[in-house]
């Protein structure tokens, strides 16, 4: 069944449930809430906290502090206010306190230990400062060094906290690894598109699914997504025609071609324009009753008016988008990967064309037939726009 190219809007694609846009995550599960502060023992003598503590006491307001993590490969550090504490019950120290972004505590014990405590809030955060804490703490368990705290004020003066990597348990090497390729990912989306984010308060399945299907589109300009319908709006028209092609070839048509002309994904809370795409289906069965629409036309509706039909993919075949404003496949790529197919097939793409379209069973076996078809389809588009 040939149909002109329609304009169809994004949101009439419903995708599979279990879809993930071609393949497992880009960027893995994070939506567990980051662990606790991690909490060690300090390198540091009782003798040279207390020094730290008591040059921080002398002065009435935050002394500005800074803590470098220093490798062979080079250093990273976070610049924090601190203030200075003492109590008669616990000991000494110094800490950013708990509302802030980064928190860091070195206390010394009355039973002269030092242990220092390091957290970080992330939610809300801007995307840079989280990504920069986020390598910061990787760094500290995954690279040999040393943590150094330099006070910066009045005058510097650096000691050596404890010796790198940080003791963490395999389980938050994995969280913080995870959560950098998380920021990461929404570093590229955001020098792509413009788009700023902060880190979420809660990141779910969907928010990743989304991420993830942004990041095939700006990386490729090509998506094959799983989709359980589509609907398609049509005029009186468009709708007889249908009716017509019902009647002469059944309600299964060949591929498919449609446009968007605009799509916006939603991820963590904002919005990530995409703009305008071409959707191929290599089949697809018609869906809804001959008898609705007859109905309808029999309504006598006005030539604007618009009804939706229904259609299914025809054997699960994906549908297959192409955006105006990302990479686009070469006609040399796909005319390579074309032959590629003819070779592997022994047959020409018009032979496995018609053998398709006619539902001959070689041609509904053949592996991946979907993107042979669609790359047949995507080979005309390119001429055309050449």
């Amino acid at each position: 069944m040939a149909s002109p190219q329609l304009q169809v809007p994004p949101e009439n694609f419903h995708r599979s449930p279990e879809a993930q846009e071609g393949g497992s995550f880009v960027v893995p599960d994070v939506s567990q809430p980051p662990r606790g502060p991690v909490r060690l023992e300090s390198a540091l003598t009782p003798k040279q906290a207390n020094r730290i503590f008591e040059q921080a006491l002398e002065v009435p307001s935050p002394m500005l502090y800074r803590i470098t993590v220093g490798t062979s490969e080079g250093s990273i550090s976070l610049d924090l206010p601190m203030h200075a504490y003492s109590e008669a019950t616990s000991g000494s120290g110094i800490t950013t306190g708990d509302a802030t972004e980064v928190v860091f505590v070195l206390e010394a014990r009355l039973d002269q230990r030092v242990f220092l405590q390091l957290n970080v809030h992330y939610a809300g955060l801007p995307l840079s400062k989280a990504l920069h804490y986020t390598r910061f703490l990787l760094t500290l368990s995954s690279s040999k060094g040393t943590l150094y705290l330099t006070r910066l004020e009045p005058q510097e003066e650096s000691f050596e906290l404890v010796d790198l990597p940080l003791p963490w348990d395999s389980a938050q090497k994995e969280e913080t690894k995870a959560r950098l390729s998380l920021l990461t990912a929404l570093s590229e989306v955001s020098e792509a598109t413009g788009v700023e984010f902060a880190y979420p308060s809660k990141i779910d399945e969907q928010d990743l699914r989304d991420l993830n299907y942004i990041l095939k589109v700006i990386r490729g300009g090509w998506v094959a997504l799983p989709i359980t319908d589509f609907t398609t709006p049509m005029d009186p028209e468009g709708i007889k025609n249908i009716i017509d092609l019902i009647g002469q070839k059944g309600n299964e048509s060949g591929a498919l071609g449609m446009s968007s002309p605009g799509e916006r994904v939603k991820i963590f809370d904002t919005w990530v324009d995409l703009g305008p795409s071409i959707r191929h289906i290599s089949g697809a069965r018609l869906d809804t009753p001959l008898s609705e629409m007859k109905e309808w036309l029999a309504s006598n509706p006005e030539p604007q008016e618009s009804f939706s039909v229904r259609w299914v993919p025809v054997e699960d075949a994906p549908l297959h988008v192409f955006f105006h404003d990302w990479p686009k496949p070469s006609l040399t790529a796909t005319r390579e990967d074309i032959k590629a197919f003819e070779a592997e097939n022994g047959k020409t793409s018009e032979e496995f064309r018609q053998a398709w379209e006619s539902g001959e069973e070689w041609a509904r076996e053949v592996e991946d037939g979907d993107v042979w078809l669609t790359l047949l389809d995507v080979e005309r588009h390119l001429q055309r726009r050449m």
